[in-house]
Formats: structure tokens, C-alpha cells, sequence
């Protein structure tokens, strides 16, 4: 499909197929079966997937593990005052389905989308 100048690009359908709820935690983060864990911070989730800023780029279609840094039995990352806090679990195996460099947010950071593996 071709755009003229000045004509405005439609946007792709949405992919998710659950509701995100917002979250500022910290998780770790690292490829199945490699030693290596990485800091990130969750940006959003639902119990299908999730999106978190990273400082390492990862490999689109990787199977990486999540681990939430601090699982609390109450939410402390203050994204949800008003209401319970239905945290995502404290452990997670997905896919990398994206990965984008934030540019222009400091320091380099990566936005990443991962789809979970059915528990």
C-alpha cells in the first residue's frame, strides 16, 4: 500500500487481545536456559503479556523468563492508588514479540513486548 505526501498512515489493528494494566515494577529478566539476568521495569501486563523498558535490546522471538524483583502480597509501585492491585505472576516464560529503541528518553533504553506461554 502507498501513501501520497501529507496523507495520514493508518494504524495497525490492535494485536492484544486483553485489557493492560499499568505497573512501574522492577523485574529481572533473562533468556531460558542462559545464566545471565538483566534489571528492567515493567510498564504494563495482563495475564496473557506484558511491556517493559529495558537497558539491553533482546532478540525478537526469544523465549525469555520473567521474574518479579519484589512480589508483594500488596502492590508498593504506586501506578494504582484507588484500586487492588491484581499483580501478574511472580515468574513468567514468553516470546519476545517486539523490541524498540526508546530514543530520546536519556541513556539508552529498549521498550519491550513479550507474549506469555500458557501456565
Amino acid at each position: 500500500m502507498t501513501h501520497k505526501v501529507g496523507e495520514a498512515m493508518e494504524q495497525p489493528p490492535e494485536k492484544r487481545c486483553d485489557e493492560r494494566l499499568s505497573c512501574r515494577t522492577p523485574v529481572e529478566w533473562g533468556y531460558f536456559n542462559k545464566p545471565e539476568k538483566y534489571s528492567a521495569r515493567m510498564l504494563n501486563y495482563s495475564h496473557t503479556g506484558a511491556c517493559f523498558e529495558s537497558s539491553q535490546a533482546l532478540i525478537n522471538g526469544a523465549t525469555i523468563l520473567v521474574r518479579l524483583e519484589a512480589y508483594r502480597g500488596e502492590c508498593m509501585s504506586e501506578c494504582n492508588k484507588d484500586a487492588e492491585c491484581a499483580w501478574p505472576r511472580m515468574l513468567s516464560l514468553g516470546e519476545v514479540k517486539w523490541c524498540r529503541d526508546l530514543q530520546g528518553i536519556g541513556a539508552q533504553r529498549f521498550g519491550v513486548g513479550v507474549k506469555f506461554h500458557p501456565a
